[in-house]
């Protein structure tokens, strides 16, 4: 048997690896760990903020893929990256997972789940509803502040 600290365990998804990346499965991997641990709460949902060396340090990967694999999940709608500071020095980006997208594509979701945990009575987490068009200041549209 192989002792490990629990700290230095990444979780990958085999069929969302596939599907998406390698290094973006392990990266929405490693924020929905962080997502369901934070108290940052702003625009209507939660958001965990790293910068991009810290990312790479949690995933023994490069930089370089770190920025690929972030703007990859973007690009597909799997997350949503922002600066939320209001210190124009500050440039680390805030994440979060568009979990409404990630069960269009077949996989159980939700900040409370961590890929497959439901609340009670089989309903969504209250926390993953879209942002009302009425804040949407990105021009996503106006259901949901996640691309489609």
């Amino acid at each position: 048997m192989i002792v490990t600290d629990r700290k230095k365990v990444l979780v990958l998804r085999l069929d969302l690896a596939q599907q998406i990346g390698r290094n973006e499965a392990l990266l929405l991997s490693q924020i929905d760990y962080w997502l369901e641990r934070t108290h940052n709460f702003a625009q209507g949902r939660f958001w965990v903020y790293n910068s991009v060396a810290a990312w790479a340090k949690q995933l023994g990967i490069s930089v370089g893929r770190v920025k690929l694999a972030a703007a990859n999940l973007e690009r597909q709608g799997l997350i949503l990256r922002r600066r939320l500071s209001s210190h124009p020095y500050d440039r680390t980006f805030s994440y979060t997972i568009c979990y409404e997208r990630l069960r269009q594509m077949g996989y159980e979701a939700g900040r409370q789940g961590n890929f497959g945990r439901e609340l009670a009575g089989g309903k969504a987490d209250p926390w993953d509803k879209p942002w009302a068009a009425e804040n949407d200041w990105n021009g996503c549209g106006e259901e949901s502040i996640c691309p489609r």
